[in-house]
């Protein structure tokens, strides 16, 4: 045997995650809702075995429903980190400021909305970061996404963004949450 993979290696074959990235999941998710646990209930002992048992199925069904894909090498879990922190900062500031514009417009003598259907692009791949992009989008206050128009190639694909204003700029805000959701799931 010289060490190297064979055609009898059918995860590393297929493309498939090997037994420890089934254990660092598995880890990570222990350690998300262990904490979440903790968090919950306060962590008091007379609960530790709900917690316990509560965790466990938790991560079962986790690795059930959302199983581990190939590794992320290890190199670009810094850059991923500090991407997902500047998607979180930029996503509260701009929740805040657009709450406080919503809030102002709300209650203003003559109320300044004007709802309008604006279309733009949709730059990041069908996957995970599209699905957050179009989750984030929704919580941002005056707009939402109305429908992703998915015509022609990948290329053509589109979101329709219901606005209270333009002024809101919903599609440079739609480009700018793209942007920095593609470094966190390792597209840009």
């Amino acid at each position: 045997m010289t060490g190297r993979k064979t055609s009898g290696d059918s995860s590393a074959a297929a493309g498939r995650p090997g037994l420890g990235t089934w254990l660092l999941a598995g880890w990570w998710r222990v350690l998300l809702f262990g904490l979440l646990w903790a968090a919950l209930s306060a962590a008091v002992a007379d609960y530790a075995w709900y917690g316990l048992f509560s965790v466990a199925a938790a991560v079962a069904l986790s690795l059930w429903l959302s199983p581990p894909r190939r590794g992320v090498p290890v190199r670009r879990w810094p850059r991923r980190l500090v991407a997902a922190v500047r998607l979180a900062l930029w996503f509260a500031v701009s929740s805040v400021h657009g709450g406080v514009d919503v809030a102002l417009r709300a209650v203003r003598w003559r109320v300044g909305i004007a709802p309008e259907v604006v279309c733009a692009p949709v730059e990041l791949p069908a996957g995970g970061g599209r699905q957050l992009a179009l989750l984030m989008m929704n919580l941002m206050p005056g707009t939402m996404v109305q429908r992703v128009l998915e015509d022609g190639g990948p290329q053509d694909h589109r979101v329709e963004l219901h606005t209270l204003s333009v002024s809101l700029k919903p599609a440079q805000q739609w480009h700018k949450l793209q942007q920095l959701i593609a470094p966190v799931f390792d597209r840009g």
